[in-house]
C-alpha cells in the first residue's frame, strides 16, 4: 500500500513539475516583453509626447538603444535614462514643455504627431535639419535651453539604404502622399540623398504647395496621378494606417509592380496600405525601418553631452544671437 501511494505521489509531483515547466515556457516571452524594471531615483527622465501616444513603440525599443549607446560611447557608459509616453493634446503642449523645462532631471523629448510643427516655437536653438524642414521630432533640454532637431529624414533614408542597398534613393522618382511634418523631413532626406525627382500630393493642396515652397527640389501635384508608372518609390506619409478602419491613402488599383511602396507609420508593422501593396505584387518597406534607423541617433542626442555630438548636429539660436556652450 505504501509503495502504491509513493508511486502516486511521485507521478503527481512529476505532473506538477511538467505543468509548471509548460507555464514557464508559455509565459517567458510575455514577461520578457512586459516586465517593468526598477527605475533609479537618479535616472534622467525622457518623454515621448503626442496624441494618440499608444501607437508608438519607442518606449519599448529605447532600452536597447541606450544599451548600444553605452557600449559604443565611453562617455555614456554610466548613463541611466528612462523614456515614458505622454498623451498630450495640442492645447496642453505649451504648459507641459514649460513645466518640464523647469525640472532638473528631464533631459528632453521625442516629439510625434500632432506636435512636430508646434513644438518649434518653444525651441531656443535649432539644428540645420530642423531649420530646413520647419519641424522637430527631438528636443534636448540643456543648460536652460531647448535644442530642436529633426531625424525623420535621415531615419527614412537610412532605413531604405539598410534594407535595399546604397543606391536605394539615388536617381529614384519619388511620390509622397501627405504633407505634414514627417513628409517634410522625408522629402528633404530624399532630395539631399540624390533622388531624381520628389513630388508631393495632399488632400489639401495648399499644404502640398507649402511643403514644396519650403524644400527646394520638391514639386507639388494638384492631385494623385491616374497612373504611377512614372514613380519608383511611393511613400505613405499621412497618419492613416494605425486603425484597420482607416481609409486607403492611395487607391489600390494604382499599386502595381515594380512600384516600391513605403510607409512611415510603424504600428502596426504591416499597415493596410502595405498589405494591399504586397498582395498586388509590389515590394514594400515598413515604417519600423525608419524608426529603427533613427532611434540610436535619437538616444545619443538625448543622452550624450552636446559637446560630444557629431558636427552634423551643430545648432544655433533661433534668434541667431546666442549660442549654447
Amino acid at each position: 500500500m505504501a509503495s502504491h501511494l509513493d508511486g502516486l505521489e511521485s507521478r503527481f509531483e512529476q505532473s506538477i513539475a511538467d505543468i509548471m515547466g509548460q507555464m514557464h515556457k508559455a509565459l517567458k516571452p510575455l514577461t520578457h516583453r512586459s516586465s517593468v524594471s526598477r527605475v533609479s531615483p537618479a535616472a534622467r527622465a525622457l518623454f515621448i509626447v503626442g496624441q494618440p501616444i499608444d501607437v508608438t513603440r519607442s518606449p519599448m525599443d529605447f532600452p536597447q538603444a541606450l544599451t548600444r549607446l553605452k557600449d559604443r560611447k565611453a562617455s555614456c557608459k554610466d548613463a541611466d535614462s528612462v523614456l515614458l509616453p505622454l498623451d498630450v493634446p495640442p492645447k496642453g503642449l505649451d504648459a507641459l514643455v514649460n513645466g518640464l523645462a523647469q525640472t532638473t532631471n528631464c533631459d528632453g523629448l521625442i516629439v510625434t504627431r500632432p506636435h512636430k510643427e508646434s513644438i518649434l516655437k518653444s525651441c531656443t536653438h535649432l539644428t540645420a535639419a530642423a531649420r530646413a524642414v520647419g519641424c522637430c521630432n527631438v528636443v534636448r533640454f540643456h543648460k536652460g535651453s531647448m535644442i530642436g532637431t529633426n531625424m525623420d529624414g535621415d531615419g527614412f533614408v537610412g532605413g531604405l539604404i539598410q534594407q535595399r542597398g546604397a543606391n536605394a534613393v539615388r536617381n529614384q522618382r519619388c511620390l509622397l502622399v501627405g504633407a505634414g511634418g514627417a513628409a517634410r523631413a522625408v522629402a528633404h532626406g530624399l532630395v539631399q540623398n540624390g533622388a531624381r525627382s520628389v513630388c508631393v500630393v495632399n488632400r489639401t493642396k495648399a499644404r502640398a504647395q507649402a511643403l514644396a515652397a519650403r524644400i527646394p527640389g520638391v514639386r507639388a501635384l494638384d492631385a494623385l496621378p491616374s497612373s504611377l508608372n512614372d514613380v519608383d518609390l511611393l511613400v505613405q506619409c499621412t497618419s492613416l494606417g494605425h486603425e484597420a478602419s482607416d481609409p486607403d491613402p492611395v487607391p489600390r488599383d494604382l499599386l502595381r509592380p515594380p512600384l516600391v511602396c513605403c510607409e512611415v507609420v510603424h504600428t502596426p508593422e504591416e499597415t493596410a496600405f502595405l498589405r494591399a501593396a504586397r498582395e498586388r505584387g509590389c515590394d514594400t518597406h515598413a515604417g519600423t525601418h525608419m524608426l529603427s534607423a533613427q532611434l540610436d541617433a535619437i538616444c545619443e542626442f538625448l543622452v550624450a553631452r552636446p559637446e560630444d555630438w557629431p558636427d552634423a548636429w551643430a545648432f544655433s539660436s533661433t534668434s541667431r544671437v546666442a549660442e549654447v556652450s
